[in-house]
């Protein structure tokens, strides 16, 4: 039965980041998403070939660089009993509103032009006495 590696056990043994011994092996077709993937020993052998002939062996496997971890979510509050807050004094001086947005420029398109009709007289109705 052939022994299954995982990238990261392989990345360590080439001196390689995870993330090149992924893009090493999804260039050569091995079927790798993250680092805990595995592959069977013929395809690290293969992967190991590559990298020797390209020269990205290293004695020393490189810090990942870790990716600024994501904020927490802050827990759902429970009601809390309405409690009369107490305004603190502040030392910083609170900043004046500011203009959010600037004026929209006025747009300087020609006005159409307006035909001058003359309003049509109403018809007049001659009245009998």
């Amino acid at each position: 039965m052939p022994k299954n590696i995982r990238v990261y056990e392989l990345a360590r043994e080439l001196g390689m980041t995870n993330g090149e011994v992924l893009d090493l092996c999804v260039s050569m077709g091995i079927g790798v998403k993250s680092h805990s993937s595995g592959m069977v020993e013929a395809q690290a052998d293969r992967a190991r070939r590559k990298a020797d002939r390209e020269g990205l062996r290293r004695e020393v496997q490189p810090e990942e660089v870790k990716a600024k971890p994501a904020k927490a979510k802050p827990a759902k509050a429970k009601p809390a009993k309405a409690k009369p807050a107490k305004a603190k004094p502040s030392d910083e001086p609170t900043p004046e509103p500011t203009q959010a947005s600037e004026p929209e420029p006025v747009s300087e398109q020609e006005p159409e032009p307006t035909v001058d009709q003359e309003p049509e007289p109403e018809p007049t109705v001659d009245q009998e006495p």
